[in-house]
């Protein structure tokens, strides 16, 4: 939308002229984030549409991207700082002069309250409209909760409230939003029309007034009763948005605006809401400055047993793959295991790719290593021991003309310095957790010679296969490993004493973890841990035990086989503390084994911040999101209260929860680890 008359800046807001109308837009890429400067911005841009009698209408936005997105989760970390979105969303409402919103791209959170406090609402059919607030575990603020369900009843608007999707505005959720949804190249004009219209029109249908949503006050209520019904117990956010919900039905619009608030600033200062921020923010600092171009072609060398979920994940999000196999007996049955592997994931639509193209398509078994050579990024999946690794760098590195960067799985070794000399600087470790419940972290072992070339492709290529990168060095173990271990560890001194696994088990999933630590063992390499505990020196563990002997205990809780591990591991010592011990200190104690081993990782320089630990539990082991991690839940817990259960959970096992030094320092200088992150 180009302006006839002289542009303003207020902040990070433009304004120019369209004849009688004022164009406000939002210029803060790339997601448009309603900081508080732009809401400062937004306010003087008002004020001056107001105070200038030459103005009779106001659109924000354009159909390129220009109106407000969400506020900044670290924002939330405090008060917001005026103006708030509320009262520009009152403002906006208020405002003498129409006011259209004028949608394009993903409008979400404090940017859709403020469209909803528009008088109109146009979009480009492309535009999409959600609350992802709600992922951070963050009700509207804005008066979402008495606009939205006014215009399109309660169904329709706790579905964009509590989901935390982006919707298409085309979309039926979306239905009776928008008063217009036109091609992008209109919009403008349309958008100039209706507050043109709105301007000559004696009356404006704010939203505040609508009542169609209410229309049929029993399914209202009944979507309500639904709600409720299937939320968790203990879940703040969507009991608070239902409340609100019910208010704009029940009372006045004034009274329902103060409930919502009273809501929001309560749910704001929860433990929960605090945990699912850092969760976001940690994931986002992590995964931040990715700049490297995309990877059209991958070669693989060396195919283990997760080869053809890998290859099937690679070809579906668009990549070529050429895989090295020079046995046809084996690479018959690789190919027979990635066509099943592509089956079971025939519902999901590969991202990116040819039209028309099927992802089987984009593979190419290749028996000659030299049909890798034009590959962007190599893979070497070869068994994690020095001897194979080594031999595979070898091969990898003599390509001719390649310069690829290299990605070599392991759990524990230093893949560059195996490599040769002249192919260090692109070769980084790689450890690539699959699990059956989501997961999406890639850790990789970057060293000192590591080339920036290197580092930021495969950046960009975990990225591509909706990985999140976290950058680790060289150790036993890494980071996931490590941390997992001490969890095992720690499980494993409890059942010394006579606890039961699956008690631990429960007690841990209870407290939001997607699996207790002996469940994982079916969900990590269960021998490379034995193999690590043996180096570490406890080798006797019932971790150990389970993963030599191969039981799922799952499946094997109650066999005798299982029993008989449990007895080893004892080793006949009698069960003195096999009663008595409460659900919240078996966490307690596991949670403190996690943040002494992070305080370890962190003084070994494994890992650079706490926060990276806190991604790694979250996004490969199954820690509680809510909780944001071990390292934050440390913070919310308090590091006194840990180190105290640290000394005397030290009896039972030094190795696990005596006090790292780093913790001691940290109490000592009155700082946590948040301090730590930056």
């Amino acid at each position: 939308m180009r302006g006839h008359g002289r542009a303003e800046v207020a902040g990070t807001v433009r304004m120019h002229r369209e004849g009688p109308v004022a164009v406000l837009l939002l210029d803060h890429p790339p997601a448009q984030i309603l900081s508080q400067r732009a809401r400062k911005g937004l306010m003087t841009a008002l004020d001056r549409a107001e105070a200038d009698p030459a103005i009779r209408a106001v659109i924000i936005g354009d159909a390129s991207g220009g109106f407000p997105g969400q506020v900044n989760p670290r924002e939330f970390g405090a008060p917001l700082a005026a103006p708030v979105p509320a009262a520009l969303a009152l403002r906006i409402e208020s405002f003498p002069k129409p006011v259209v919103a004028l949608l394009a791209g993903n409008v979400t959170g404090a940017g859709a309250e403020l469209a909803l406090a528009a008088d109109a609402r146009v979009a480009v059919p492309a535009a999409r409209i959600g609350f992802a607030d709600t992922l951070i575990g963050l009700p509207p603020s804005a008066g979402a909760t008495q606009r939205l369900p006014r215009l399109i009843g309660a169904h329709h608007a706790l579905t964009l409230m509590l989901t935390g999707r982006n919707y298409p505005v085309t979309s039926e959720v979306a239905q009776g939003i928008f008063d217009a949804i036109v091609p992008a190249a209109k919009a403008e004009a349309k958008a100039r029309e209706i507050a043109l219209a709105l301007a000559e029109a004696p009356d404006r249908p704010r939203a505040r007034d609508r009542t169609e949503g209410f229309a049929d006050a029993g399914a209202y209520q009944a979507e309500l009763a639904r709600r409720r019904a299937n939320a968790a117990p203990d879940d703040r956010m969507v009991a608070a948005v239902c409340r609100a919900v019910e208010a704009a039905q029940l009372f006045p619009f004034e009274a329902g605006l103060e409930l919502e608030q009273e809501f929001f600033d309560e749910i704001a200062a929860s433990d929960r809401a605090r945990g699912l921020r850092h969760a976001l923010i940690a994931e986002t600092r992590v995964s931040a400055g990715i700049k490297a171009p995309p990877v059209a072609l991958a070669g693989i060398l060396a195919l283990g047993p997760g080869a053809p979920a890998l290859v099937a994940t690679l070809a579906q999000r668009g990549i070529g793959v050429v895989v090295h196999e020079p046995d046809r007996h084996r690479a018959a049955r690789f190919a027979a295991a990635l066509r099943r592997a592509l089956a079971a994931r025939a519902s999901l639509r590969a991202q990116t790719g040819a039209a028309g193209e099927r992802p089987e398509d984009r593979v190419i078994l290749q028996s000659d290593i030299a049909a890798m050579t034009t590959a962007e990024l190599l893979l070497d999946l070869s068994p994690d021991d020095p001897a194979a690794k080594s031999a595979a760098l070898v091969a990898l590195a003599a390509l001719p003309e390649s310069d690829a960067p290299v990605l070599s799985a392991t759990r524990h070794l230093d893949t560059a310095n195996l490599a040769p000399r002249a192919a260090r600087g692109r070769v980084i470790g790689l450890h690539l957790p699959g699990r059956s419940f989501p997961a999406h972290l890639a850790e990789l072992v970057v060293t000192p010679g590591t080339t920036s070339r290197a580092h930021g492709r495969a950046r960009r290529f975990m990225q591509q296969i909706r990985r999140i990168p976290v950058r680790v060095s060289a150790s036993d173990g890494l980071a996931g490993p490590a941390m997992m271990g001490a969890l095992l560890a720690a499980a494993d001194a409890l059942v010394r004493v006579g606890l039961d696994a699956g008690e631990i088990d429960a007690a841990m999933t209870g407290y939001g973890f997607a699996r207790g630590p002996y469940a994982m063992l079916g969900e990590i390499a269960a021998m490379a841990h034995a193999e690590r505990e043996a180096r570490l020196g406890r080798a006797a563990g019932l971790s150990s035990l389970i993963a030599r002997a191969g039981l799922k205990p799952g499946r094997d809780r109650c066999s005798g086989a299982l029993q008989a591990l449990v007895a080893e591991a004892r080793a006949g010592r009698p069960a003195e503390h096999a009663h008595g011990w409460r659900a919240s200190e078996v966490r307690t104690a596991l949670l403190a084994a996690l943040v002494n081993e992070g305080a370890r990782l962190l003084a070994d320089r494994v890992v650079a911040r706490p926060l990276v630990l806190d991604v790694v539990m979250v996004q490969g082991y199954g820690f509680p999101r809510t909780q944001g991690g071990p390292m934050q839940a440390a913070e919310t817990i308090g590091l006194g209260h840990l180190s105290q259960a640290m000394r005397v959970l030290a009896e039972l096992d030094k190795s696990v929860w005596a006090p790292h030094p780093l913790i001691g320092d940290l109490m000592a200088n009155g700082v946590g680890f948040s301090d730590l992150n930056g």
